[in-house]
């Protein structure tokens, strides 16, 4: 590993290519860059540093995405990927040079990580205040502790390193007792523990490190500690705690009713909603699918309240590097949706009757296409590559796509499905709380007192979704929720049913674990939803059944016997730590 690099040189990394990749980001020779602590002076030293943690990072994007997404059940390789590529997707004993297994870049961020924490350390209340201090400290550990979560679904035999060691470069030689090997049930609970005793987490206040430049607003561009923390607890299965963190990032902004709340306005085509033309709902020629356009567009009203945490690449400095594995003109097209997820996607029935998914492959009269398109008879994942401009073929910016409101909406469902509050689930993943709390008669002959289109349940599956009249108490009210679409409304489609003989439970875990795949797909989280599903079931049929149909689907039944066989060991899941 090579050593420190001077203040100056990570200056330039932390301004000029923050939120842009490498070219050759999977090999070890380049993640490696290490603040020299006499460097650390002054207030932008320590911003340098925390910059400079999150530009490495970023060079992490296409291993992370193959990692948590080919290994899963949606996407699934061309012709063109080589015999690396289809080791992950087939889940096959590993090459020993097999980069997309290796830890080390990984284990470089976190090694980073731990030599600013020090840093800031010294810092405090010397040369930075208090609060400077916090709240970077605990964004850089937040971070560090995201990246810890990903080496334990990942990889066997993950040590626990708090503080800067000199070599990264050959794990097996750290034996430091201070560096214990932890499984994820015991990583989730130090992650816990260390998140708790974090002083600050809450977004940074810092105008100047959240001005970003070439255009980029950089507010979103930082980890969210809460949203994080709330993923912890849903691992550590506390689940009420990570509904309250949930549902706290919900309600950031009340005065602005529509961030975070997957809303809708039935008159506009506006928040991402795909439906059909007024008056057309039944013309398949009338449709017009938004919802795509939140991975093409930027710093919008309608982006805010949808994203929470994304990343930029600007063309300028280094192109995407993710256009490689996905696109057909710009790239290698390495990867593409898998025959299940297409499946999946063609099989949901609309809520006029029509059958297919918005967010699947439903292109409208302005040529957007949920996520992915046909060109020719390839598949092409669009998620990644939507920034890209035909009439400016060099240009390849685009975005790396970590958290949105979707998700946490999700998240919240599943969280309060497991505390027992399956209707409050229910109705965010559907169609919204509105509708399924509503008046069964007309609710204009209700008079005085309107107890409807609410929740009635403590926080935090309090949700207010009423909208009064003048003869009703209180009149003219707009509850925070009352513009609530739910995950599947926001594309048109019909709710699902809970069969009356079904546990409501199970049967709803499964469902959102379904819609996941459906909303989220290839954003970077299928791998840890079917790791965390079935190590909370004890069903490793949950994660062993679903990536072996992605073989099913496509054809190949024997490698699907073989995947299934394998990952009904726990032990098959994990990659050698290399």
């Amino acid at each position: 590993m090579k050593k420190i690099l001077n203040i100056l040189t990570i200056t330039v990394i932390g301004t000029a290519l923050l939120f842009t990749a490498c070219k050759d980001v999977l090999d070890p020779d380049n993640v490696d860059v290490l603040l020299d602590s006499e460097h650390y002076q002054d207030l932008n030293d320590a911003n340098n540093g925390v910059l400079g943690v999150y530009a490495l990072f970023q060079e992490l994007a296409p291993q992370l995405v193959v990692l948590n997404e080919l290994r899963g059940d949606l996407m699934d390789v061309t012709n063109n990927a080589d015999f690396y590529l289809n080791e992950i997707s087939k889940h096959q004993d590993v090459s020993a040079d097999n980069p997309w297994a290796d830890a080390r870049p990984i284990y470089n961020v976190i090694n980073n990580c731990n030599d600013v924490m020090a840093n800031l350390k010294k810092m405090a209340n010397v040369t930075i205040t208090e609060d400077e201090y916090i709240q970077r400290y605990s964004d850089v550990g937040t971070l560090r502790s995201y990246l810890y979560l990903q080496l334990a679904m990942h990889f066997k035999d993950v040590r626990y390193i708090q503080t800067p060691i000199d070599d990264v470069e050959d794990l097996s030689k750290i034996t430091d007792s201070n560096a214990p090997v932890l499984p994820i049930e015991t990583m989730v609970d130090s992650l816990v523990s260390f998140m708790e005793g974090l002083p600050y987490v809450e977004r940074y206040t810092d105008e100047e490190l959240l001005a970003g430049s070439d255009g980029f607003s950089y507010q979103i561009s930082f980890i969210d500690k809460e949203y994080f923390l709330g993923e912890l607890y849903l691992w550590d299965g506390q689940y009420t705690r990570a509904a309250t963190q949930f549902k706290n990032i919900m309600l950031r902004s009340e005065g602005d009713y529509d961030r975070y709340k997957i809303p809708t306005d039935f008159f506009n085509f506006s928040h991402y909603f795909s439906r059909y033309n007024r008056y057309y709902e039944n013309d398949l020629e009338s449709a017009v699918n938004n919802w795509p356009t939140m991975f093409s567009t930027y710093g919008s009203g309608d982006y805010y309240d949808e994203w929470i945490w994304v990343m930029y690449y600007h063309s300028t400095y280094e192109p995407s590097p993710l256009y490689d594995l996905f696109s057909i003109e710009k790239g290698s097209y390495l990867l593409k949706p898998s025959a299940k997820a297409m499946d999946l996607w063609g099989s949901q029935v609309q809520g006029n009757g029509f059958v297919g998914d918005f967010r699947g492959n439903i292109e409208d009269y302005n040529g957007n296409t949920g996520s992915y398109r046909m060109i020719g008879n390839d598949p092409v994942i669009t998620k990644y590559i939507s920034d890209y401009d035909p009439e400016s073929p060099f240009e390849l910016s685009g975005k790396w796509f970590l958290w949105r409101a979707a998700g946490l909406h999700l998240r919240y469902c599943e969280a309060a499905n497991r505390d027992g509050k399956h209707k409050v689930a229910y109705s965010l993943m559907n169609n919204g709380i509105q509708p399924n709390y509503a008046y069964p008669g007309n609710k204009n002959d209700i008079y005085g007192d309107f107890n409807w289109e609410q929740t009635h349940e403590p926080a935090p599956y309090d949700f207010d979704a009423r909208s009064t009249n003048a003869n009703q108490v209180p009149p003219v009210h707009r509850g925070l929720w009352y513009r609530n679409v739910g995950v599947r409304g926001r594309v048109s489609l019909s709710n699902i049913t809970v069969p009356a003989d079904q546990d409501s439970l199970q049967y709803l875990e499964n469902k959102i674990l379904e819609e996941d795949a459906l909303e989220l797909a290839f954003e970077g989280s299928r791998w840890g939803d079917l790791v965390r599903v079935a190590l909370r079931t004890g069903d490793y049929s949950v994660l062993a059944d679903r990536v072996a149909d992605k073989y099913e689907k496509a054809g190949d039944a024997g490698t699907a016997a073989a995947i299934r066989g394998r990952l009904m060991t726990r032990e098959n899941w994990l990659l050698p730590l290399q």
